[in-house]
């Protein structure tokens, strides 16, 4: 920092107390009269160390003090002098400071305790704040300020006395020593030579002091230069040791990410360890299973040769029982139509003898040789329609031995009919045993379901194809059903020149069926059971 920052900063009595502690008598005497503060000497000598002090510390900061205005040198050049005066005497210091880096100066310059014992607390101060680096200057300050309060300065009586009584003692000391013995008196040279000898030998001793002193802070310079070139080792050993730490650091961060990627490849290994083991497994099984493959294909094979050889065994008895069937269907048809025959021939005896109960045969004719012609009557009963009329209105069934006696009467009866549809929940075995042994010929058919859940279960079509088929042997046709989709199968048979009836309950046969018939028998209370 330059010395007008230093003016600026410092105090009057900070300065002047600065100023007592840095130099002597002789450096104040000499710096004084060099400065032109006093021009006479004598008047110089007269004044005390305290007054030279303050004298001084005004010169330097340009300012007022309290000396007598013909003791004060306004030339400009005086701050200078006293400037470059406490540089060279602070030179050593300053050296000192100027190799020192700023926290080695905190360091060692913590406390000014240190410097005070060791006298070169002015030097080091003034290097301090003279030093051209800030943290340094203001580290001077720190240390200035804190002394200066440690030995409770303050001014009284405007006139800036020190209260400190040893400051005060050793002031009055070195005044009574100026003017009693140091100084020379006017008009007396020897006991002015005897003061220059006493001061050169307390220069002589002063320089052998301060020689003393820059040996040991050259002795302390060397120290502390060894023990930071020791400290600076250490500084770089703990660097290396710090960047070795932390490349060892670095390097265990990716051992780590090595060790967790080991661990996790170790686990994906042994997954795969176990897929294997499961696949030569599944492996294994489909082998077994081509095996059993190969067994069942050989086997296959072998099945399908003897399945062929079945196949063709049973083409040939299925041809072989075609034939026979055929065979058997035209035996059957001839014993049905002998069946038929015969049937009708019996119905014409019964129906002969009959006639002949009620006839008077003379005597001496034989009854046998009676002829008549009767019609050929063909009924044909829907028994489905029958069943429901009969339990739907009266709750009782149709007594269909009596129905056939009736309606047939001393007429041929050519065939009779009983049209049947089979439901699986009902057993109509013992009905239909019953119908075939009195006259009837069954044609049945199952119960259909349709697709929607509906049941089919009628024979108006097989019927109408039976009566066509029958109408050339036919005279008389009667049909045992109400149901009006027969009145176009009535229309027909009576434009054949056939005669047509129809025997049902009146409450459940068609109007338009009832009007086409020749003749229609209502069933009564004498037809049902």
């Amino acid at each position: 920092m330059s010395n007008p920052n230093l003016r600026l900063h410092i105090q009057r009595d900070q300065l002047t107390w600065f100023l007592d502690l840095l130099l002597d008598e002789r450096e104040i005497f000499q710096l004084s009269a060099s400065t032109g503060i006093v021009l006479d000497v004598d008047r110089l000598c007269a004044l005390s160390r305290r007054e030279l002090l303050v004298n001084l510390a005004d010169v330097f900061l340009g300012g007022v003090g309290t000396a007598k205005p013909e003791l004060r040198n306004p030339e400009t050049s005086a701050n200078t002098l006293v400037s470059q005066f406490l540089t060279e005497k602070a030179q050593a210091a300053i050296s000192r400071v100027g190799y020192m880096e700023i926290s080695e100066i905190e360091t060692f310059f913590k406390t000014s305790d240190v410097l005070v014992e060791g006298g070169d607390f002015g030097e080091v101060i003034w290097a301090l704040l003279t030093d051209q680096r800030t943290a340094v200057v203001e580290h001077g300050y720190k240390l200035l300020n804190t002394t200066y309060a440690s030995i409770e300065m303050a001014y009284t009586n405007g006139g800036g006395d020190f209260q400190s009584m040893d400051q005060l003692e050793r002031i009055d000391s070195h005044h009574a020593h100026d003017t009693e013995s140091d100084l020379p008196q006017s008009g007396v040279p020897g006991r002015e030579i005897e003061h220059l000898e006493q001061q050169l030998a307390d220069s002589k001793a002063d320089y052998t002091s301060l020689e003393q002193k820059h040996n040991r802070l050259d002795q302390q310079r060397a120290f502390l230069l060894e023990e930071n070139r020791g400290l600076k080792t250490k500084a770089e050993e703990n660097h290396a040791t710090e960047k070795r730490l932390k490349t060892l650091e670095q390097e265990n961060h990716i051992l780590r990410g090595q060790i967790a990627q080991y661990i996790e490849d170790t686990t994906e290994l042994q997954q795969l360890t176990d897929e294997r083991d499961r696949l030569l497994a599944e492996k294994e099984r489909i082998v077994e299973q081509l095996r059993e493959y190969e067994q069942i294909k050989a086997a296959k094979e072998t099945f399908t040769t003897d399945l062929k050889l079945v196949e063709e065994a049973v083409y040939k008895g299925h041809q072989g029982l075609e034939d026979f069937q055929t065979t058997l269907d035209s035996h059957f048809d001839v014993l049905e139509n002998c069946h038929q025959a015969a049937r009708g021939a019996l119905n014409q005896i019964r129906q002969t003898l009959s006639y002949l109960d009620t006839q008077e045969i003379p005597e001496g004719q034989s009854p046998y040789n009676l002829t008549t012609e009767q019609p050929r009557v063909g009924v044909f009963v829907d028994v489905q329609n029958m069943f429901y009329a009969a339990k739907d209105r009266f709750g009782r069934r149709v007594d269909y031995i009596k129905l056939l006696d009736l309606i047939v009467g001393p007429r041929y009866l050519m065939v009779a009919y009983a049209y049947v549809v089979q439901i699986p929940e009902i057993n109509q075995s013992s009905f239909l045993s019953l119908l075939e042994h009195n006259g009837y010929t069954i044609k049945s058919k199952d119960l259909r379901l349709r697709g929607d859940g509906s049941a089919k279960g009628d024979w108006d079509v097989g019927i109408a194809v039976d009566v066509v088929s029958m109408l050339g042997s036919l005279d008389v046709v009667i049909l045992a059903s109400g149901d009006g989709d027969f009145c176009p199968l009535a229309e027909l048979i009576k434009q054949q020149d056939k005669r047509v009836e129809v025997v049902a309950f009146e409450h459940n046969t068609s109007m338009d069926l009832q009007q086409i018939a020749d003749q229609f028998f209502p069933i009564g209370d004498e037809l049902l059971i």
